[in-house]
């Protein structure tokens, strides 16, 4: 009972509905057998992280003591106590929370980012701290404004968007792992933290990621390791745990059709094909390369427009494309059939 709320929670959590993540949470907790120590470690970890996203970081930070008396090899519960210091402005007691963690696990690469972040802002302060006198400085809070982000992807990337207006490149940091993506600036309207901390659903190649900044989005470039089909970018979600990978291009062996007839004369079906090739390349001149135009179009065109024009065509099965994103990305595109015509779907 308890492990299933659990991963009620996990949605809730992935969905942004950090309220009620944090409610199931806790009622997990309450139905908890309380004998399977690493569980209900996880457990209070994750309580930890909805804490951390609603700025509560007092809970957040009991929670991860927990954790960690519970489970002392509980990374996770390393990284949320340190991640709740800092944003306390217990930056000395961040710091060595997160070499404990890498005590336990060296490789981990969130902890190593923390930790160098810490050790440059401790450096910083004590620095400062010999030639003035400073004040106090209020702790920079994390946690990410309510912005939803999505996606798309091709064969070797997935490009993301998140959609705050008003920033120049140089106000967002964007670090990458091979296995996790963190995103953190502030939104000009509201002079709110923004950030963004994912365990991504599957490799990716983080010495290629790349992003730029536009009027009204921040968009990241990751590339896969793999030609997978992304069904989403968090490894928490259940769609990331039960849908097994599935390549982009699956290579498919082709063999000559066969054509069964009622018919007394046989056919000769290598005949009517040439004779069917001849007369598209005679009229090949006249009528235009529908696809060659097609795919100059999508070379040229921006992301945006390429998105649009993806979208356009799956959604009106091939009848109507267009290259306008504020359009498209409105609402489903309609099937537009040619005059005279009815469209209709057929059961594969």
């Amino acid at each position: 009972m308890s492990k299933q709320i659990f991963e009620e929670a996990n949605e809730a959590f992935v969905d942004d509905k950090y309220e009620q993540a944090h409610e199931l949470y806790t009622k997990a907790l309450e139905n908890d057998e309380k004998n399977d120590n690493p569980f209900t470690s996880k457990v209070l970890a994750a309580r930890a992280q909805c804490a951390l996203k609603m700025k509560r970081y007092t809970d957040a930070l009991n929670d991860s003591n927990n954790a960690i008396q519970l489970d002392g090899a509980n990374i996770k519960a390393y990284l949320r106590k340190g991640t709740a210091l800092y944003n306390q402005d217990s930056k000395d007691e961040a710091l060595k929370t997160f070499a404990q963690g890498l005590e336990i696990d060296a490789t981990n690469d969130q902890l190593k980012v923390w930790k160098e972040k810490c050790e440059k802002e401790v450096e910083e302060k004590k620095s400062t701290a010999t030639t003035e006198k400073v004040k106090p400085v209020a702790a920079a809070p994390i946690p990410p404004a309510k912005i939803k982000h999505s996606f798309y992807q091709s064969d070797s990337a997935v490009n993301i968007q998140i959609p705050i207006k008003g920033l120049k490149k140089d106000q967002v940091q964007v670090q990458t792992t091979d296995n996790t993506l963190s995103v953190s600036t502030k939104v000009p309207a509201t002079g709110n933290d923004y950030s963004l901390e994912i365990d991504l659903a599957y490799p990716i190649d983080s010495s290629r990621t790349s992003f730029h900044v536009t009027g009204s989005n921040i968009e990241i470039k990751l590339f896969k390791q793999q030609s997978l089909q992304w069904s989403t970018l968090d490894a928490q979600s259940s769609a990331a745990k039960i849908q097994p990978p599935i390549p982009m291009s699956a290579v498919v062996a082709h063999k000559a059709p066969s054509y069964p007839s009622s018919s007394q004369r046989a056919k000769n079906w290598d005949k009517i094909e040439a004779d069917i090739k001849k007369d598209e390349k005679d009229n090949k001149d006249e009528a235009g390369d529908a696809n060659s135009i097609f795919q100059q179009l999508y070379r040229d065109s921006d992301e945006n427009t390429r998105r649009a024009m993806n979208k356009s065509m799956s959604e009106s099965g091939g009848t109507c494309l267009n290259m306008n994103w504020e359009e498209v990305s409105k609402g489903k595109v309609t099937c537009e059939p040619p005059d005279g015509m009815e469209w209709k779907k057929y059961d594969s």
